[in-house]
């Protein structure tokens, strides 16, 4: 039998305050007892769904994308969840999967 440890995280959000949303999730990430496998994070949990989605759009080379990264590889776990990503003058309320490694797939919704 395998067993997968899913961790989900659901919380208020900091309206178009990436920062505050990052150290908010870490705080909560950070207290986990147990060994998890995922991370799932909310809908948008940068950001709040946001109506101006330039005030608040990251690159996939952003703060955001690269704290995910940084967090995955640091818990040794893969993390999930989406955020506002400008790409090719487009905005997109993307999904990253993060793998434990650092490797992203992702999904536009």
């Amino acid at each position: 039998t395998i067993v997968m440890k899913i961790a989900l995280i659901q919380s208020s959000l900091l309206w178009e305050n990436p920062a505050d949303n990052r150290n908010h999730f870490e705080q909560k990430i950070n207290v986990l007892t147990e060994k998890v496998d995922l991370i799932v994070l909310p809908e948008m949990f940068s950001t709040g769904f946001t109506m101006d989605p330039r005030a608040v759009a990251e690159s996939m080379q952003g703060e955001t994308v690269l704290w995910l990264q940084s967090l995955a590889k640091a818990k040794n776990t893969a993390i999930t969840g989406s955020l506002v990503i400008k790409e090719n003058n487009n905005f997109y309320n993307r999904l990253v999967f993060v793998f434990p490694s650092g490797e992203i797939q992702f999904y536009d919704k």
